[in-house]
């Protein structure tokens, strides 16, 4: 975890992802999963990779999420609510349970799978999964005959 690393080793590791961010976005998101892969709560995500169809649909749609441009929107969205939440949970969990139940219930009585789900946004998807499939299947060197 880097919360054991000093904040030198901390500032070096940021620059870097800053580093290959700005270079190529698709090697920052593969070096912030590898060092999210060292820890234990992403090592069901790696087992998951050994499956050969899901690691293809995983890859397609890291790769898909690494170009999207909500991203840097929910990336800074997520980093913003847990400065916020996290104080409260602290102090009142009790409050942010009742709080996160009554989110939950507003969400189900408005439904909002009916709506927000549109054909579109999986027409960006469904051509990367395809191409992806048909790299891993071109990759794959053929079996040997037999004499």
């Amino acid at each position: 975890m880097s919360a054991a690393l000093p904040p030198a080793d901390r500032l070096a590791q940021s620059r870097e992802r800053l580093r290959l961010a700005m270079h190529d976005p698709a090697a920052a998101e593969r070096a912030a999963a590898g060092a999210r892969a060292a820890e234990p709560a992403a090592a069901w995500l790696e087992s998951l990779k050994s499956i050969p169809a899901v690691a293809i649909v995983i890859d397609a749609v890291s790769t898909w999420w690494a170009r999207h441009p909500m991203r840097i929107a929910t990336m800074v969205a997520a980093d913003a609510a847990k400065a916020a939440v996290q104080p409260v949970a602290q102090r009142h969990p009790w409050g942010l349970v009742l709080g996160a139940a009554v989110a939950g219930g507003l969400i189900a009585w408005s439904r909002p799978w009916r709506w927000g789900v549109k054909p579109a946004l999986f027409a960006g998807l469904l051509p990367q999964l395809l191409m992806t499939a048909l790299e891993q299947q071109r990759r794959q060197p053929d079996p040997p005959s037999a004499p």
